[in-house]
């Protein structure tokens, strides 16, 4: 058996607590050890038992402590002896958070849930995780927080298994703000800091605080404010993520007598952000004069959309927000999959990335064979994070919290002539 889940984003707590319950992961395991125990009284023998974490698992960038360090003392900085310190520091915070969870996922799991065996855990990183690959200090953590063998050596950013048919990856490579290297995929690809970094830490976390330093906010009614501070805070967990200036929107249109100050703060931590080292390199990296569309124009045109709400009422605003929409909807990982194929071993017949918290599977191909069909799949792991969703009509969100996981199956595993599959998507409404 090989399961996949991913994008858990452990956080500290000081950007808002949006991590997993320790409950949640032993229903999880539970349920992977009923199916175990399901297919070994039917005859089926289950040998091992992998649990892969698809990247996201350790989320250093959604915090508030990073405004703790100077500019050159945080992920895009220039100072890396301070940036691994302060990430050490950052990362620890969210193991003492999560630490019912992490003794549970590091410790002994055959026993306890009455799996057949001991599974292997195996770590594949991701964007928001991506300086736990970057430091020998953090790959012990890593390594020592999920069970996982060895010492520090560096975590491959692939995983591909063809008695399962699997290829699999967390997916920021097709995210061009959130993966900076280039197609050959290698280490020092995957260290160079993409714009995705600041715009979590400077931007979506900073704004939130910035609001609660105010003295308009700190007059508010506790409740009141923790209100805001949350609503605020969840800009994030936004779906689809061009949906995310409506949500801005809509937390205005909800706080009206708040305004003013929602709005300046936002103009503030916007100013702040263009003024950044490494944001200014990189609009003159990737500003280019022959494309009137390209990444930077991108991410320039919605901090202009958000800078000019206090300027243009909504009804001005919303036709500019609905074309830059078009722009920042597109998903490219269902084309990229497709593409993988190309250069993969022709045992492989499903393709699984995790990043755009969206569970799915799709089909690519049927491929005719001298041994019969082929099938080749694009599955997408999905969150345990909650989500709001922008409704159809008006400006509206409504919540809920997911946890999804994708199970892989020899072919001997479930008595097929060929690897299969299951997927497993839970929602719970209680927000």
């Amino acid at each position: 058996m090989l399961v996949f889940i991913s994008d858990l984003h452990f956080v500290d707590g000081t950007a808002g607590e949006h991590n997993v319950p320790t409950e949640a992961f032993e229903i999880f395991l539970e349920d992977i050890a009923g199916t175990a125990k399901w297919l070994t009284q039917d005859g089926r023998d289950i040998e091992e038992v992998k649990l892969v974490f698809l990247g996201d698992i350790f989320d250093l960038l959604r915090t508030e402590m990073w405004f703790d360090y100077p500019e050159n003392e945080r992920p895009w900085g220039s100072d890396d002896k301070k940036i691994e310190a302060n990430a050490n520091t950052i990362f620890d915070a969210i193991v003492t958070k999560n630490q019912a969870t992490f003794a549970l996922l590091s410790g002994q799991l055959g026993g306890r849930f009455g799996l057949p065996i001991e599974p292997e855990r195996v770590y594949v990183p991701g964007n928001h995780d991506r300086l736990c690959n970057r430091y020998k200090s953090l790959r012990a953590k890593v390594r020592s927080n999920l069970g996982i063998a060895g010492g520090n050596e560096v975590f491959g950013h692939y995983i591909q298994d063809v008695n399962y048919g699997v290829f699999a990856r967390h997916g920021h490579e097709y995210d061009k703000f959130n993966y900076e290297g280039s197609i050959s995929y290698n280490y020092e690809d995957y260290m160079r800091t993409p714009i995705g970094d600041p715009i979590t830490t400077e931007l979506v976390a900073k704004w939130p605080w910035k609001i609660m330093q105010k003295k308009e906010i700190k007059k508010l009614p506790k409740k009141e404010r923790e209100a805001l501070r949350r609503n605020f805070q969840d800009i994030e967990n936004v779906r689809p993520f061009s949906a995310v200036i409506d949500w801005l929107l809509y937390q205005v249109k909800k706080n009206l007598r708040l305004k003013e100050v929602i709005e300046d703060t936002l103009d503030e931590v916007i100013k702040e952000f263009n003024k950044l080292q490494f944001v200014e390199k990189w609009y003159e990296h990737h500003d280019k004069w022959y494309d009137f569309l390209d990444e930077a124009d991108k991410i320039q045109a919605v901090l202009f959309l958000l800078e000019q709400f206090k300027i243009f009422p909504l009804e001005k605003t919303m036709p500019l927000v609905e074309k830059l929409r078009k722009h920042l909807g597109k998903d490219e990982h269902f084309e990229a999959a497709t593409r993988e194929y190309s250069h993969l071993d022709n045992r492989i017949r499903y393709i699984v990335y995790g990043h755009t918290h969206e569970p799915k599977q799709a089909a690519v191909r049927v491929i005719e064979a001298p041994e019969g069909q082929k099938e080749h799949l694009y599955l997408n792991s999905g969150t345990w994070r909650t989500r709001y969703h922008k409704s159809k009509e008006g400006l509206g969100f409504i919540g809920w919290k997911n946890l999804s996981y994708v199970t892989f199956y020899r072919a001997e595993e479930r008595g097929t002539t060929f690897p299969t599959f299951e997927t497993w998507t839970g929602t719970l409404k209680n927000i």
